[in-house]
């Protein structure tokens, strides 16, 4: 079975500012971005490391915001759930990384999200736990 390393969907309050918000998170977590301020979709690379970042906000024909708000909400706590929500920015390592040499990068990730979008929930897919 091949999962992705450090996968994780930040679920965004509505309202957030969303543009440009993939090169944003880049640059505020210290890597190397090969998106665009439009982008909705590219790459952050730490050295030789890379990590996908990818963003819905509903309007896309395939759009699972719907879906990942509904499993989100679960895991959350009440203060969380009489919220609204907009968007959700989904990244992960786009390499396995057997040694976590890279787990670092996937919390300078999870941070510079909390920063930029106060009131976001952190969800790891995984292990369908909302990350604290």
């Amino acid at each position: 079975m091949s999962v992705t390393p450090y996968l994780t969907h930040a679920l965004l309050p509505a309202g957030t500012d969303l543009s440009g918000l993939g090169a944003r998170v880049a640059r505020h977590a210290g890597g190397e971005t090969s998106l665009r301020p439009g982008d909705r979709a590219g790459e952050v690379a730490f050295g030789g490391d890379r990590f996908f970042l990818a963003l819905g906000d509903g309007t896309g024909a395939c759009s699972e915001l719907g879906e990942l708000r509904n499993v989100i909400l679960k895991v959350a706590i009440d203060d969380d759930r009489g919220q609204t929500f907009g968007a959700v920015l989904t990244f992960g390592g786009l390499s396995l990384d057997p040694d976590m040499d890279h787990f670092n990068d996937a919390v300078f990730l999870m941070e510079a999200v909390e920063a930029l979008c106060p009131g976001t929930i952190l969800f790891d897919p995984q292990s369908g736990e909302r990350i604290p």
